[in-house]
């Protein structure tokens, strides 16, 4: 990934840009907003970051993102960076860089966490050294010399020490630049969920350990942004000291009109799963072909599950995997055209933390939907009553929701529009960053 050209914000951005540093004096240049996250191209969570970088365009600020990874699979060598390379550009930030892992570097880091930790470390401890090992880039760093950095906005705790190495190495720059961290999740949790062991002592960690080592990590940032209700609260009860933000993901519109505007295939989806390779999605594989499909299998809809939640199935479940081999589509570079020839997208979710990101932008796109409680995890539960909102937790009632739904297919469409329109606007959720930003930028240095 090579610097793009850098684009000048117009008049009204710079103006934004000058309220957004509280200052009344005209800026030579926009200031800046770096972002790091993960190596995820057209997932949940590059759709967040897109979200993150479309509010620091809006607000007038120059917006430098960083691909950091904190999973082995991601070596320099790997060619998965052409893929990953691809799909981050098209979250539309003025910059983008990788920062990937180098064998060398990630064989030292793993014995000096091992040394520092006196081999009893936690499984989070073990991500948090991986991206430490990452190099900082040169191009990034000679980029980033002389320019005004406004705040560093970071995705995922994982990836902090990343952050926080950069600024040191930038510090001379001026005053001490503020840190947004957005959370994803509670990753304690994540890891427990996905029976994660511990690389030392190669059995799972206990849970309150974990958790533990996410907050001491956590402590470094100024500001903590949630996607989820229940994240906020699991947070703020544990760091009540540190401001917390929740921010209800929104999905860009300009997607939105993407995919309505995209070709449909000549057959079309009656049924569209859409899932990466998680333990939760896994799981709610299980329970759907286990319970729900023997119950609408004479119906003979078209099933298409896309997303590498398919490596997951054919490891785990092998036999339904052989099954079903037609329904699964694996990962693919633009899911525009299977959200348009869907007629019902299904969340069949019996575990999972944080906020579906599927399920928001389902809703977004007007599909008709069904869903489990969990598909609706994170999100006020007043709210959703309110919009009308239903679940079916049960398999017969999942199954008879599909059909009534296929049923009356334009009716659900527009129901479906009009629960994103009341709880997930653009403009709620820029009122979030908004209060994010203020939070950072004030705080006392």
């Amino acid at each position: 990934m090579n610097p793009s050209t850098e684009i000048t914000p117009d008049k009204q951005s710079v103006e934004q840009t000058r309220l957004a540093q509280g200052s009344q004096n005209a800026v030579a240049q926009p200031s800046t907003v770096v972002i790091v996250g993960p190596p995820w191209p057209r997932s949940g969570a590059a759709r967040v970051i897109e979200n993150q970088i479309d509010y620091y365009r809006g607000r007038g600020f120059h917006t430098v993102f960083v691909v950091v990874p904190f999973h082995r699979a991601f070596m320099r060598s790997s060619p998965i960076w052409d893929e990953i390379s691809e799909g981050i550009q098209e979250l539309g930030a003025h910059n983008s860089f990788a920062a990937p892992l180098e064998e060398k570097r990630y064989n030292a880091a793993k014995c000096t966490a091992s040394l520092r930790h006196a081999f009893r470390g936690t499984a989070l401890d073990w991500e948090f050294a991986m991206v430490n090992s990452v190099r900082l880039p040169k191009d990034l760093l000679q980029f980033l010399h002389g320019r005004p950095i406004s705040l560093f906005h970071v995705n995922y705790v994982q990836t902090l020490g990343f952050a926080l190495r950069l600024r040191k190495k930038l510090r001379g720059q001026g005053t001490r630049i503020p840190i947004i961290l957005e959370t994803h999740d509670v990753q304690s949790d994540l890891l427990q969920q996905r029976g994660e062991l511990n690389p030392w002592t190669r059995k799972p960690d206990l849970l309150k350990r974990t958790v533990r080592s996410e907050i001491s990590q956590l402590e470094k940032a100024d500001v903590l942004v949630h996607l989820s209700e229940d994240d906020f609260r699991f947070f703020q009860a544990r760091m009540p000291y540190k401001p917390h933000v929740l921010a209800l993901p929104t999905i860009d519109e300009k997607y939105v009109s993407a995919v309505n505007s995209t070709a449909a295939f000549q057959d079309a989806i009656d049924l569209l799963f859409v899932g990466q390779n998680h333990a939760p999605n896994l799981a709610a594989m299980k329970w759907f072909f286990e319970q729900v499909w023997p119950l609408l299998a004479e119906n003979r809809y078209n099933l298409k599950i896309v997303g590498a939640v398919d490596t997951a199935v054919k490891q785990s479940l092998p036999r339904v995997f052989e099954t079903f081999r037609s329904c699964f589509v694996g990962p693919v570079a633009d899911l525009a055209p299977y959200y348009r020839s869907a007629r019902c997208v299904i969340a069949p979710m019996v575990s999972g933390s944080g906020t579906s990101i599927k399920t928001i932008e389902a809703l977004a796109l007007g599909k008709a939907f069904v869903g489990t409680w969990k598909a609706f995890r994170g999100i006020p539960i007043e709210r959703l009553k309110v919009a009308g909102v239903r679940a079916y937790d049960s398999p017969r009632g999942f199954a008879d929701a599909v059909v009534s739904i296929l049923a009356d297919e334009q009716r659900a469409n527009v129901r479906s529009r009009a629960v994103y329109e009341c709880i997930f606007s653009i403009q709620a959720n820029f009122a979030s960053r908004d209060e994010a930003v203020r939070s950072a930028t004030t705080k006392k240095k």
